[in-house]
């Protein structure tokens, strides 16, 4: 994925804690790395002083990659481009299904995915603001169950800058877990996972309560 450096950033900060906040982040910071301690607090003073966190402005270098994750027949591919323009860059996601295409999104990308038992469903999550899809839910054949973006939705927030950083969830420790009951046809599987609260939550619930924080 791209902006490794800020990533790297995210992945310190979600190491903090669920008891988080800005009056015990010295307290809190004391388990991680001084190196990683700088680089987190960075993160949390951008939150209210932007010009402090360089961090979080987009990077200038002109590159491209992509990542791929494979589910028996289904496999995921990520890609990032900014060899046009570093400011701008291209971000896709598609989805495979026996090595035919049937999803492709721009201005998508996520952490990771996590797949039903029986691969019949996935999700995706991100704490990244660029792009700012923060959650995916799709089936087998592609079709997208559910799709949230931060900004046009306000997770409850544990650490976020203007840009890049938006931690809800734990990136270290998910917890993922599809619900055994079957969806009705074209709606999206019942979801828990692990807040950046230390928090099970419901994904449909989080995301309904986002949408109305907007």
């Amino acid at each position: 994925m791209p902006h490794e450096e800020f990533r790297n950033t995210a992945l310190c900060c979600a190491r903090i804690s669920s008891s988080t906040t800005f009056r015990t982040l010295n307290v809190q910071l004391t388990s991680l790395t001084k190196h990683c301690a700088s680089r987190c607090a960075l993160a949390a003073a951008g939150a209210a002083l932007p010009a402090l966190a360089p961090a979080d402005t987009p990077p200038t270098a002109r590159t491209q990659s992509e990542s791929t994750f494979a589910f028996g027949d289904v496999s995921i591919k990520q890609s990032y481009n900014s060899m046009k323009d570093p400011t701008s860059p291209e971000f896709k996601l598609r989805v495979y299904n026996k090595g035919k295409l049937v999803l492709e999104l721009n201005d998508a990308g996520f952490d990771n995915f996590y797949p039903a038992p029986d691969n019949q469903a996935f999700v995706g999550l991100s704490n990244q603001g660029w792009p700012a899809t923060a959650a995916i839910v799709f089936d087998k054949n592609g079709k997208v169950l559910l799709l949230a973006r931060h900004g046009t939705t306000r997770f409850g927030y544990c650490m976020e800058t203007s840009t890049f950083l938006k931690l809800w969830y734990d990136a270290q420790d998910p917890q993922v877990r599809f619900l055994s009951a079957k969806p009705a046809p074209g709606k999206a599987p019942g979801i828990t996972l692990r807040d950046c609260k230390g928090a099970t939550v419901n994904l449909l619930d989080i995301v309904s309560g986002a949408a109305e924080r907007r």
